[in-house]
């Protein structure tokens, strides 16, 4: 799939985009009149047919979960389809760019901003997940701000659809490491939460203008996410700090139960909050003098008509307010004077002036409780630690006498093989070097699968593996493809021994010699010396390693040289990593090393 197509169904391809796991082609939609993106699946090189259904499976999963969703705030996915060979899912057109850009452009992006963009993020997982679809990659690239301002949700590749079954096995973990949640990152099954935990992190990097869990590696990274809790920037109030928080807690239960809480939340703390006044001063002007103290007169006294309190006239223009008794002044005029409080005396004294107190009487003496008895006894507990103790020994002895009578059943059981096998021998064939080697390979498989001893079982397999070596040189000048298969069983049946694959290195690097077409040359250069370096990785002899290594380095840097000269682009990864692996193998100081050497440097 190294050319661009033309057409991919009813969509005319304008231009290639972007090229990563996937192709991205700019499209016109002749039907419906309009700009759509076309993302083609992309099939590595020398996939296996069950890596091959499962990348099928993945980019399918992919357009149904995008497919499933109808929102502003998420990529629509119009069609999947499949022509002319090629698997394909036309989507939404996306002009403007992604948050990642935004993040880069000017780091930290304010409060309101910040805000904003998570608000709508929230909105679209938020249908997301009411339809059973977990994103489980939320980051910045996987953010389009467009150019209208509005925010979509990108990228589904990994996403997880609750109502089908997983197609990721226990353990295997998806997703970018910066941003995953600590389920992801151990492998766990996921939910709703762990999308919330991700936009925890992008909202502190919109914040904060750099990454809450960071690291060299992979290894240190997914090591904060577990055991790290985020440092609070100063820049971040406290109100918004609590939702981040919230939001990044180890804990999955702990965390907002749903986007659309989390969004409440942020617009909540996103409100003004009542002024703090100790960073308000003006609201306390310390520095100014105080105000000259004006003392407040006493009311003016009530006239009434007669005495409320004795039902009588009143006596001249003497009068009395509610609650007030007469108490003379020491002038001789009248002022009046509150009523006592129970326990208060007055005397005569001027108004204004402070009256009597009662005497305190003595403060009551305090006496702490007494200390909490302890919830065990000394002797209970003497006694548990023993008991803990003595448990544990038994319990050690008990799995020692455990694992001898495993080991006694296992001698016991090999030896009772050995014996049943002794009663069994391989037919005159199998023994008959002059037979013809099918014949002896067929009576041998004969006797193999009558042994019960895995010792007898691999000698014979070794002994399998010489005779297809044997049959492979046979028929090597008749039919390769026949030899190759049998070298490769061989190599099956005797893994470990150096001379299966060293024939296997030496049929490919002959076939190699002959080949006319370039790629089909430079392949069959690489399989060489994948054998002979497994040959070199088995050899126990020194001689022989130094041989294998020597030989497998010069295929290597054939290989490299070969694809060199097709020029082919995509393959030159590929190609620098067998010449680093040729530098390993070839001889220090030798031409070869000089070579490859050179050859890196141009590739370079």
């Amino acid at each position: 799939m190294s050319s661009q197509p033309t057409t991919l169904g009813q969509y005319q391809i304008i231009r290639e985009i972007a090229r990563s796991n996937d192709i991205v082609y700019e499209a016109y939609d002749s039907l419906m009149n309009r700009r759509v993106a076309i993302k083609e699946l992309a099939m590595p090189g020398g996939s296996t047919p069950q890596q091959q259904e499962d990348r099928v499976n993945r980019f399918k999963r992919e357009a149904q979960a995008a497919g499933t969703l109808n929102h502003p705030n998420i990529m629509t996915v119009f069609s999947f389809a499949e022509d002319q060979g090629r698997t394909f899912m036309a989507m939404e057109y996306l002009d403007g760019g992604t948050l990642r850009a935004e993040i880069d452009s000017r780091g930290a992006l304010g409060l309101e901003r910040s805000v904003e963009i998570s608000s709508a993020v929230l909105d679209g997982l938020e249908h997301s997940h009411s339809k059973g679809v977990v994103h489980r990659d939320i980051k910045p690239d996987n953010i389009q701000i467009l150019s209208n301002g509005t925010v979509k949700i990108t990228d589904f590749g990994i996403a997880r659809l609750t109502f089908q079954p997983n197609l990721t096995m226990d353990g295997q973990v998806f997703g970018t490491p910066s941003y995953m949640s600590p389920e992801q990152v151990v492998g766990k099954d996921i939910d709703a939460r762990s999308d919330i935990f991700s936009v925890g992190v992008v909202l502190y990097e919109m914040l904060a203008g750099q990454k809450p869990f960071t690291g060299d590696s992979v290894v240190s990274i997914t090591y904060s996410i577990m055991n790290k809790d985020p440092v609070q920037p100063t820049n971040i109030p406290w109100a918004m700090w609590e939702v981040v928080r919230k939001a990044l807690d180890k804990t999955p239960a702990m965390r907002y139960a749903s986007a659309a809480e989390m969004k409440r939340a942020l617009t909540e703390a996103l409100r003004p909050t009542t002024p703090d006044p100790v960073a308000q001063p003006s609201l306390y002007n310390y520095g100014a003098p105080a105000p000259a103290y004006t003392p407040t007169p006493p009311p003016a006294p009530v006239q009434y008509p007669f005495d409320p309190y004795t039902g009588q006239p009143a006596s001249g223009s003497q009068s009395a307010a509610p609650g007030y008794t007469q108490a003379p002044y020491a002038g001789g005029s009248g002022s009046m004077v509150p009523p006592p409080f129970p326990g208060q005396v007055y005397s005569n004294q001027p108004y204004g002036q402070m009256p009597q107190m009662p005497a305190p009487g003595p403060l009551p003496i305090y006496y702490p409780p007494p200390p909490r008895q302890p919830l065990l006894k000394a002797d209970t507990v003497i006694f548990l630690k023993k008991l803990g103790v003595a448990v544990l020994i038994m319990g050690t002895l008990f799995l020692l006498l455990v694992v001898a009578l495993q080991a006694a059943v296992d001698r016991l059981s090999a030896s009772k093989l050995e014996e049943a096998d002794r009663n069994i021998v391989p037919s005159s064939v199998a023994a008959n070097e002059s037979a013809p080697v099918e014949d002896r390979i067929r009576e041998l498989q004969r006797y193999r699968d009558r042994l019960h001893s895995p010792d007898r079982i691999q000698a014979t397999n070794r002994d399998l593996a010489a005779l297809y070596n044997k049959l492979g040189e046979k028929t090597e000048s008749e039919d390769d493809k026949k030899a190759e298969h049998y070298f490769q069983t061989g190599i099956t049946l005797d893994p470990h021994n150096p001379a299966n694959a060293n024939r296997l290195a030496q049929l490919y690097s002959s076939k190699a010699g002959t080949e006319t077409d370039a790629v089909n040359r430079a392949e069959l250069w690489k399989h060489a010396g994948e054998q002979w370096k497994q040959a070199a990785d088995e050899s126990t002899e020194a001689g022989a390693k130094e041989k294998f290594k020597t030989q497998a380095a010069q295929m290597f840097y054939y290989f490299a040289y070969e694809l060199k000269q097709i020029g082919n682009t995509d393959r030159r990864q590929e190609a620098r990593s067998a010449l680093y692996m040729a530098q390993e193998n070839a001889e220090t100081g030798s031409d070869l090393q000089r070579q490859i050497r050179e050859l890196l440097a141009d590739m370079s």
